[in-house]
């Protein structure tokens, strides 16, 4: 079994922090460099990532701090676009192709094809509750469902 450490340092990292861990039985495997940018985070593919080899949950990144994971307001926009076009009763085949109209990608960056859409839909389950109670959703749900 592998065992996995991730280790959040401020400040200079010592010789002996290296030394120690090595002690310890453990092997250096990646190193992480961050930095302020005037970029918007979460724009940026480097917040894409797998944990595990698994690859994050669709509509979430992990945050700049690395420690948690918040919204990713790109593909929230798609999520709630999709569900807008569930809802007007569009194929997924027309869903697909307005997202490419929008100049959507998807997370590889490749156009949308039925497939990608179809894939997406048990996410679209399991983020229902929190995109219909969004305020996005309220300003662009259809006036079908309006509440009267």
């Amino acid at each position: 079994m592998i065992q996995r450490s991730r280790d959040l340092i401020s400040g200079q990292v010592t010789l002996e922090y290296f030394m120690q861990k090595m002690a310890e039985g453990w092997n250096l495997t990646a190193i992480e460099w961050v930095r302020e940018t005037e970029d918007r985070p979460g724009s940026a593919e480097l917040f894409h990532v797998a944990i595990d080899g698994e690859e994050l949950p669709y509509g979430v990144q992990l945050a700049p701090d690395g420690l948690h994971l918040e919204q990713n307001p790109i593909e929230k926009t798609v999520l709630l676009m999709i569900l807008d076009k569930i809802v007007r009763e569009k194929r997924i085949t027309e869903i697909a192709s307005d997202l490419n109209t929008a100049g959507l990608k998807t997370r590889r960056g490749t156009e949308w094809t039925a497939p990608a859409v179809f894939d997406l839909l048990p996410r679209l389950v399991e983020m229902g509750p929190k995109l219909l109670n969004s305020r996005e959703w309220q300003e662009r749900r259809p006036a079908a469902v309006q509440p009267s």
